[in-house]
């Protein structure tokens, strides 16, 4: 529990990785349209109390797409909406950025756990 205040420390601004969250959807379940995406996302604990902002997972994925870390292309099929959707699909240099994400996260895991360790100790003095 957060202690009332306006500060970073409650977590409010740290980013919520939406990068390495979005190659592993798309890993995990194979290509999707930016709904199902924010769908999926939607899904995670870290979005319990708010829903994912759609333009920044929409900025996002166009970052990721110019970063050749995903593909996109646009299906045209109606699906009783009228609309076409673009689908967004993982490529292999998002693969190995997703397995870089694995390392990184675990080394920032430690790190964390070392963390929390120390600020637990201090505050208890």
């Amino acid at each position: 529990m957060f202690i009332d205040m306006n500060c970073p420390c409650q977590g409010k601004n740290l980013d919520k990785m939406l990068q390495p969250l979005i190659l592993c959807i798309l890993a995990e379940g194979g290509d999707m349209h930016g709904f199902a995406l924010l769908r999926e996302i939607g899904k995670m604990e870290r979005f319990a109390d708010s829903k994912p902002d759609a333009t920044g997972v929409y900025r996002y994925l166009k970052k990721m797409e110019s970063s050749g870390l995903l593909t996109s292309k646009w299906d045209m099929e109606d699906d009783g909406s009228g609309n076409p959707k673009r689908i967004f699909s993982i490529t292999t240099q998002g693969k190995a950025c997703l397995a870089n994400w694995s390392v990184a996260l675990y080394d920032y895991n430690q790190y964390i756990d070392s963390l929390i360790d120390m600020i637990n100790k201090a505050v208890s003095k």
